[in-house]
């Protein structure tokens, strides 16, 4: 596990000037480390530490070898993940993966150090710059200290260091600690969640998370957006990058706290059950919804609530598992009968067994059952819902894993795979 903090030290003009320079040459370093690396086909660091560092060395006179090191580790990091997301671009554009742009770095950025070029004993931080060594005074909050102290494993392990927009320097610490041994429940109850657009999560006991407040802020933000965008003066974009990370903080703000009410309110729960998304696709969604449909769905943080789930459900021994998402939304939860006419926007009411529900909660629970179904068929250890007899399947499962009726004008195969 890593925690960080970030702390503003006090000082001089002159250091303020020698990180700024600093900065200046670790971008240097960095963007030539990603030059050589590309232009040899190579996530090497020691094939590009033979290579580049004289020539970098010779460039960078006055940085000194650890960030050299450093910026070398963050080159070969930035180049595997540029060769995976353009391997996957290849597969359905070539054109568009040929012109994509490779890893850079802005003359003004955060530079990583390590042990080797950063130290804290006690509050007193020195770090290497290319004038020299500073040594500052800084204060670390008691509540960080107290949250993560030494005596339970935590252990510092570096920085970034960087300078806003105020001229401030910046030093974000990073602590790290082994990750604790939890065991995972196994008696606990199954909950199926459902993600969605007006609903951020709905969960198969009827809990509703709405997403009113970040609807409302995304709506302002893009209004905001629009306007200053059409008045093109300099005013308007110091005010366009004054509000740029507004938007994004207060959604990761929300995925943060209705994640850790999921992962801490019910002790009861054991697996919470999601859809997979993975293979979503915008493009499939092109003359299926409207503009402003297509501009809702572009922003959905799924993934986000998705990732933040996982690890703090994973820190109080919860499972997070995923099922297909197909018909999810379609398919009847107390007769199974797939029938995309039977949703009529947040409602679902069944055409063939009459029953009336909230249809995000019918597809939470379709999802819930879903999971049991495919637990069934592997022959693992099935779990029992609250209330039903033991080795006795809740009422409207199917035994099979199948619909136990064929959708209705459609067949299982005509719709993309991630989608409801």
């Amino acid at each position: 596990m890593r925690r960080s903090i970030t702390v503003f030290p006090r000082l001089s003009d002159k250091e303020v000037s020698a990180v700024a320079e600093t900065s200046k040459q670790y971008a240097r370093a960095f963007n030539m480390s990603t030059e050589c690396l590309i232009d040899n086909n190579s996530t090497s660091k020691r094939f590009l530490h033979k290579v580049q560092y004289e020539t970098i060395k010779e460039e960078c006179p006055s940085l000194p070898t650890g960030l050299i090191q450093c910026a070398r580790d963050v080159a070969v990091e930035a180049v595997k993940n540029w060769n995976v997301k353009r391997t996957k671009l290849k597969q359905k554009k070539l054109k568009k993966a040929e012109r994509m742009k490779r890893p850079s770095m802005r003359e003004k950025c955060t530079m990583r150090y390590d042990v080797r070029t950063i130290t804290l004993r006690g509050s007193q931080l020195t770090f290497s710059t290319c004038d020299k060594r500073v040594k500052t005074i800084i204060s670390i909050p008691e509540f960080f200290t107290e949250r993560y102290s030494p005596s339970e494993g935590w252990k510092f392990k570096g920085a970034n260091i960087g300078i806003d927009r105020k001229r401030r320097v910046f030093v974000n610490l990073i602590y790290e600690c082994p990750d604790p041994v939890i065991e995972e429940k196994n008696d606990g109850k199954i909950v199926g969640l459902d993600r969605g657009v007006y609903n951020i999560v709905t969960t198969s006991d009827g809990i509703h998370y709405g997403a009113e407040d970040v609807r409302r802020v995304k709506r302002k933000y893009n209004h905001v957006r629009s306007e200053l965008q059409k008045k093109g003066t300099r005013s308007a974009k110091r005010r366009l990058v004054s509000i740029s990370g507004c938007e994004k903080r207060f959604v990761h703000d929300q995925n943060h706290c209705i994640s850790k009410k999921l992962a801490n309110t019910d002790e009861n729960v054991s697996v919470y059950v999601l859809e997979d998304l993975s293979s979503m696709n915008m493009l499939r969604l092109r003359g299926k919804s409207n503009k402003i449909m297509r501009k809702w769905l572009s922003n959905w943080s799924y993934s986000d609530l998705e990732e933040k789930l996982s690890y703090k459900c994973k820190r109080n021994g919860i499972r997070v598992e995923f099922v297909d998402a197909r018909y999810t939304s379609q398919k009847c939860s107390v007769c199974k009968t797939i029938d995309k006419a039977s949703r009529k926007g947040n409602r679902y009411v069944c055409r063939h067994c009459g029953s009336i529900m909230h249809a995000d909660v019918n597809a939470a629970i379709n999802i819930r059952d879903n999971y049991i179904t495919r637990v069934q068929q592997s022959g693992q250890a099935a779990v029992n819902q609250p209330g039903e007899p033991s080795g006795h399947p809740v009422s409207g499962w199917s035994a099979i894993g199948k619909p136990e009726t064929e959708p209705v004008d459609k067949t299982l195969t005509s719709k993309p795979s991630g989608l409801s």
